[in-house]
């Protein structure tokens, strides 16, 4: 059984596992973080930590804990992404740069840095819904572009600033490769092709015909850049995730990892695609069975990841409802009342919470 770790909002492969994907899904178990993180038990099989770049750093040092217990148990428990070790967006986009994968560079925008050359852009260090701003070709405009930022309410942390690095071919279609490493291998996953050059997969903005469909065909059954995308994932510490990445060059320039990317159930762009997207189906699932440990098993005893941290926040939870009863009670109920009110809250919270 593959337990896939996710945060509530992003269940990802639920789509691909009522569509296509339909005959792994009895494998396969979306678990939230929220369940782990609270769990005293936990079966045996393989459990994928995905989601990462979206949890907190307190919920990344827990599930860290978590992960150190199942580890400690041996056969039958398999482990991929360890949370800590995994290079979140603009770690490991600094860290290609410094090895000479990237030939260009990030900066969050609260350091201060220039950037080295433009165009550039704005995206969040997080999120996976594309950039905040168009391309912004010299240090003018993108001083004009944060003063419009600033004005609007928004401020600069959790926003990086990267150089653009793409070119279009003859016909003036920009390319974004994607990839999946599952375990150690990596499954070519299609080719976006769009005039513009930020390229996503929407229907609207793809370019679809009888040349780019051979070509995704070419590039998923020849896989010509796996070598240098095992040694990216390697270096992002990743074994299961999506890497999103161009050619520009003639090199290999990484964009980004997913460590929870979605798979819709169909093609994407039409039916044209639907020899790629069947390719692509195919190599997944397979990826997915070499895995997959014992259906069922032995459940394993964990202590739930730092007890204490749980206790504050449960004590946290009850001072704020405390001063909550106290505040919206209101003038109409006399404080005597409120103050009853308030002390039932604190019984409540101290037996949630096993206090004396």
């Amino acid at each position: 059984m593959i337990y896939m770790l996710t945060t509530p909002d992003h269940l990802c492969l639920e789509d691909f596992l009522t569509g296509r994907g339909a005959s792994f899904a009895p494998h396969i178990v979306p678990l939230p973080y929220s369940t782990l993180l609270n769990a005293r038990a936990l079966p045996r099989g393989t459990y994928v930590f995905g989601d990462l770049e979206r949890l907190s750093g307190r919920d990344l040092e827990r599930a860290a804990g978590v992960w150190q217990q199942l580890a400690a148990r041996g056969p039958g428990v398999r482990l991929l992404n360890p949370p800590l070790k995994v290079k979140q967006r603009f770690e490991l986009l600094r860290a290609l740069r410094q090895h000479g994968v990237n030939d260009f560079d990030v900066y969050r925008l609260d350091e201060g840095r220039s950037p080295r050359r433009f165009p550039v852009f704005v995206r969040s260090e997080q999120r996976h819904n594309g950039v905040v701003s168009d391309l912004i070709h010299d240090a003018p405009a993108l001083e004009q572009f944060l003063e419009g930022w600033r004005a609007r309410g928004h401020g600069l942390a959790g926003l990086i600033l990267t150089e653009f690095s793409g070119e279009p071919d003859a016909r003036g279609l920009y390319r974004r490769y994607a990839a999946f490493n599952i375990g150690g291998r990596i499954i070519p996953t299609d080719i976006f092709f769009s005039r513009r050059w930020e390229v996503r997969g929407m229907d609207d903005l793809m370019v679809v015909d009888e040349h780019t469909v051979a070509e995704e065909l070419r590039y998923l059954r020849g896989n010509p850049h796996e070598a240098q995308l095992r040694a990216v994932f390697d270096l992002a510490c990743i074994e299961y995730g999506r890497v999103d990445y161009g050619i520009v060059g003639g090199r290999v320039q990484v964009y980004e990892i997913n460590t929870n990317p979605y798979l819709a159930s169909g093609p994407l762009g039409g039916e044209m695609r639907a020899a790629v997207y069947e390719q692509f189906a195919r190599d997944f699932l397979a990826a997915l069975h070499t895995l997959k440990g014992p259906d069922g098993g032995t459940s394993l005893a964990v202590r739930p990841a730092d007890e204490g941290q749980r206790r504050a926040a449960l004590r946290g939870w009850a001072k704020r409802a405390v001063y909550g009863a106290l505040w919206w009670g209101g003038p109409e109920r006399g404080y005597g009342q409120r103050v009853r009110w308030a002390r039932r809250l604190i019984q409540r919270g101290k037996r949630v919470m096993g206090d004396p």
